[in-house]
């Protein structure tokens, strides 16, 4: 069955209770979300989504892409993928939202191709080795000791066992809110901290990773803003905690770089914008020459977390993945919304991703 529409459609989804700032973005009051909606001429329809700040640039760069599947089958999705990196690698003008499009395009192409088959995608990838992923729960951002850790009980009680906050606010208050969630969590559960590149001295950055030993904290995420890494090497070379990094990587090219230079002990790619589920694939593999662990990244996003948690599962080097722990009405837009037990994803074993967006939600939060 040949793919005959790809459309790009962006939501605008309020929120009633805004998500706190952290270093990377103020307080949310709404959602921005990026979808695109491939159906397949007996009627299918298959969504992806991608990452990006911009509605217009995305649409731009759907409508760039669409071409390259039209009239494609979904079962040919390996060439679709390096067809569309071609097209976009051979623009005069790059696209500002060339990688996110590539991304959304690619996991709508590997949800027809598993319906097109009657399977799950983590067969298509070659089968899970894990029957459940583990989550840890992101949701406390730069706030008060006191409230990190109020948050934090909540997410324990939710089932999580692992926790990650936010630094950025100054050493001394980063380490007092990660004080106050590790006696929280007891001295076994995983507690991650995320600074969101914060720091552009290493020194400072260095100063709470070494509190942060201390803290036997499972990982220190993006302390400085990536480049030549080598920074990074200095910090990962000084630090017994683990340093993780890479959500805003755009290719396996880029993560590349990093693992060459030894600058992540931990990648983390979104699949909404690494490439999609081929895209996150590639950057695995690499990963694992290089004996290094792949966690995917993701934050308020329901298709983003089923797309990596197909790819997740199938992964020797993958053991855990993100889950924004803060209910919002994004948690609506599938039939059948993320399950989970006892701290685990459970990712579908219906056809494809598994998952069927509510057209209804579609129209009433649709923008342009």
């Amino acid at each position: 069955m040949l793919m005959t529409s790809c459309e790009a459609i962006h939501l605008r989804v309020p929120l009633e209770t805004p998500i706190p700032a952290s270093v990377a973005r103020p307080i949310t009051t709404e959602l921005s979300i990026h979808l695109v909606r491939v159906t397949r001429e007996d009627g299918a329809v298959a969504w992806g989504e991608g990452w990006h700040g911009d509605a217009a640039e995305f649409a731009q760069a759907v409508e760039q892409l669409a071409p390259v599947i039209a009239d494609a089958d979904p079962l040919d999705r390996g060439a679709l993928w390096e067809r569309m990196v071609d097209r976009l690698t051979g623009l005069k003008e790059p696209l500002a939202a060339g990688a996110p499009a590539l991304s959304a395009i690619d996991i709508a192409l590997w949800d027809l191709a598993g319906r097109a088959l009657d399977l799950p995608v983590y067969q298509l990838l070659g089968g899970r080795r894990m029957a459940r992923l583990d989550a840890y729960a992101t949701g406390i951002y730069l706030e008060e000791p006191r409230i990190a850790a109020q948050k934090a009980q909540a997410m324990v009680e939710a089932g999580f066992r692992g926790v990650k906050i936010k630094a950025g606010a100054g050493v001394a208050q980063d380490i007092a809110v990660a004080e106050a969630v590790r006696e929280v969590l007891g001295p076994q559960a995983p507690l991650l901290v995320d600074a969101n590149q914060a720091f552009e001295d290493r020194d400072e950055a260095m100063e709470l990773g070494a509190a942060l030993d201390r803290l036997e904290v499972f990982w220190y995420e993006e302390p400085l803003p990536p480049g030549d890494w080598k920074d990074y090497v200095v910090l990962r070379n000084a630090l017994n905690t683990p340093i993780a990094g890479g959500e805003r990587l755009r290719s396996p090219g880029a993560f590349l770089q990093a693992m060459l230079v030894g600058a992540l002990d931990v990648v983390m790619p979104d699949v909404r914008l690494c490439g999609g589920i081929t895209g996150m694939m590639k950057i695995a593999e690499l990963a694992r020459w290089f004996n290094v662990s792949v966690s995917p990244h993701n934050w308020a996003s329901q298709i983003g977390a089923l797309a990596s948690g197909h790819a997740a599962v199938t992964l020797p080097n993958c053991y855990m993945t993100e889950i924004e722990a803060t209910r919002t009405p994004a948690s609506d837009m599938l039939v059948r919304p993320l399950q989970f037990e006892d701290g685990f994803v459970v990712i579908p074993d219906a056809p494809g991703l598994g998952i069927e967006v509510r057209e209804e939600f579609v129209s009433d939060y649709a923008r342009p």
